[in-house]
């Protein structure tokens, strides 16, 4: 390739380095400054475009793509506000430990602080919730092409090495950015031209891994072999893992005691109460029933849970040894309970605790979960349109190997809550947005999440978070992804109403600050974009557009409207049920 200027020439080095290192992805947002990185991208044979024209959705539909697809991807913009738009999605990249690369073309140092048009500080912006972060400088003859593809190298294996995390790079660039010529020694050239010929990165970087003490494990596993009351959690494992499933099943074939799965294992739907699985842990009978039988040691695999009341059942173990096994970068105990950490990855523990499994343990589960399990299905059956029958049908209808995107608030606590006596065997891969719990980017997600994916997606989708991100909708045109998009449609943010604060008194005051009500017309707005849209107002009209996505899966939406009130009286009748 023939290089005009040292715009293009660093540019153009900078995504070689990165396309030998295994990042082959990269969604592009549209502007000037950052010009020759999108020609770059354009020019290298081994490189992926993705256009967007919003950076925040865009990032967002990055990291559905990273989770469902378990690959590196770099999200790449233009100077001023734009790589403040990434700032929301790269926090929830931090908290889930996702390498998201973010290369965010700069103007020119001298003009920082002058108030030049589109130039902000960009040093600042991400700089708390990215693992590491480099500024570049200007592309100049004195600073030599191999120290920039060094440099390039050593920062994508810090994103890449466990604990993972986003990494950011700011380049600095001068004009001239478009095919201009700007005069450049040969010399310099034939340095960038060397080792973008070689057909491996500048610098390679070992891998390596961190040992697990045979001591540890056998003391660990003779515990747990003698405990009487022992107790597995399973919390997520890591987004850009493989979750090891059938290494978990030995586990817990051999282990036959209690256990429970978090909704964003994708593991929740492959056991059943008959396997030992709890069914819930925000269920006040349940967890009852856990703190009288004082589980006196918990091993606790992977991240934080989507159950909140659960770390409080741990503060009252207090003569339990609770074990967390975790190779996070984040202390992760927000009850303050946990007596061991172990920073490992689960999968490694599960697997060397099964090769010391000679037979089962013989443990029975700590509770009988059937008749509360069959009151909760029956209530939910006998009752109106809501969240819970959404979450079952779903459960119950799609049973095939699905990418699933859960948003936040009800939709997650409802489908964390949800489990039958037998494993409904849905071989499902979740995904959600648990690192900071926030409610923007879920249609991104879920585009992202079925972009170059043969696989079926569905979507489940609040109706505050999918106003959210409603612009998300341009990116899917031309596109026709096998994706269901569920939106529950309560015309509120309804969770407040299933929380304490919905008791006060006082409420009628600022309670529509919180809910935020609307009238929105999903349909005329989807339909407008171009996609089909279907208004659900009924359970049977519910059942039967599942069924009919079962069969032919196709992109589509369903707008599925349901009376708040009638919600909140069914979860207030779910949680008087008894064991």
């Amino acid at each position: 390739m023939n290089f005009h200027n040292p715009s293009q020439a660093w540019a153009s080095l900078i995504i070689d380095q990165f396309t030998k290192n295994g990042v082959f992805h990269f969604f592009c947002c549209p502007g000037m400054r950052n010009a020759p990185f999108l020609k770059a991208i354009a020019a290298h044979p081994k490189a992926e475009a993705f256009s967007g024209h919003d950076e925040r959705s865009q990032s967002y539909r990055a990291l559905g793509f990273m989770k469902a697809n378990k690959c590196p991807v770099a999200l790449v913009c233009t100077s001023g506000t734009a790589v403040a738009n990434f700032l929301p999605a790269v926090i929830e990249a931090q908290r889930t430990h996702l390498p998201l690369f973010i290369i965010s073309a700069d103007r020119p140092g001298e003009l920082n602080g002058t108030d030049a048009n589109q130039t902000i500080n960009q040093i600042e912006v991400l700089r708390d919730y990215t693992k590491d972060f480099w500024d570049s400088g200007e592309p100049q003859e004195t600073f030599p092409p191999r120290a920039l593809s060094g440099k390039i190298n050593f920062l994508i294996s810090r994103g890449l090495k466990g604990p993972r995390g986003p990494i950011h790079l700011n380049i600095p660039l001068r004009e001239p950015l478009d095919h201009s010529d700007f005069p450049m020694s040969q010399s310099w050239l034939d340095n960038i031209k060397a080792i973008l010929d070689n057909k491996n990165p500048s610098l390679k970087i070992a891998k390596t891994n961190t040992s697990l003490s045979q001591v540890d494990i056998d003391h660990l596993f003779d515990q747990l072999k003698t405990s009487q009351r022992p107790l597995v959690v399973f919390g997520p494992l890591g987004a850009y893992d493989n979750y090891g499933v059938e290494e978990i099943r030995k586990f817990i074939s051999s282990y036959r005691g209690s256990f429970f799965c978090d909704i964003c294992t994708s593991l929740k739907f492959h056991f059943g109460a008959n396997d030992g699985l709890i069914p819930t842990l925000d269920h006040p009978e349940v967890l009852a029933a856990l703190e009288e039988k004082k589980p006196d040691l918990v091993i606790h695999f992977g991240h934080r849970l989507t159950s909140k009341h659960y770390y409080g059942l741990l503060s009252k173990l207090e003569e339990a040894r609770i074990v967390h096994v975790s190779d996070g970068a984040f202390h992760e105990d927000p009850g303050f309970s946990f007596t061991d950490r172990w920073m490992i990855k689960p999968q490694e523990l599960i697997r060397a605790l099964n090769k010391k499994f000679t037979s089962s343990f013989g443990l029975e589960p700590l509770v009988d979960w059937e008749p509360l399990i069959n009151r909760k299905r029956q209530t939910i059956e006998k009752g109106e349109l809501t969240y819970p029958f959404i979450t079952k049908r779903a459960v119950d209808t799609l049973c095939d190997e699905l990418l699933v995107f859960i948003g936040n608030s009800t939709f997650i606590r409802s489908f964390d809550s949800y489990a039958g006596l037998k494993a409904p065997h849905s071989p499902w891969s979740v995904l959600a947005n648990r690192g900071a719990s926030g409610i923007e980017g879920h249609l991104s997600m879920a585009i992202g999440m079925s972009e170059k994916n043969d696989l079926p997606g569905v979507a489940f989708i609040g109706d505050i978070s999918f106003i959210h991100d409603l612009n998300a909708l341009i990116s899917l045109q031309g596109k026709t992804p096998k994706l269901l998009v569920v939106i529950a449609n309560n015309q509120q943010g309804g969770i407040f109403n299933l929380l304490p604060i919905a008791n006060d008194p006082d409420k009628e005051s600022y309670q529509a600050l919180m809910t935020t009500p609307h009238q929105t017309d999903f349909k005329t707005i989807i339909e407008a974009a171009g996609f089909p849209c279907e208004t659900i107002m009924s359970k049977e009209q519910y059942q039967q557009a599942l069924e009919t996505w079962k069969t032919n899966p196709k992109l589509m939406f369903l707008n599925v409207k349901f009376n708040d009130e009638e919600n909140q009286r069914l979860y207030r009748e779910l949680k008087t049920l008894k064991l």
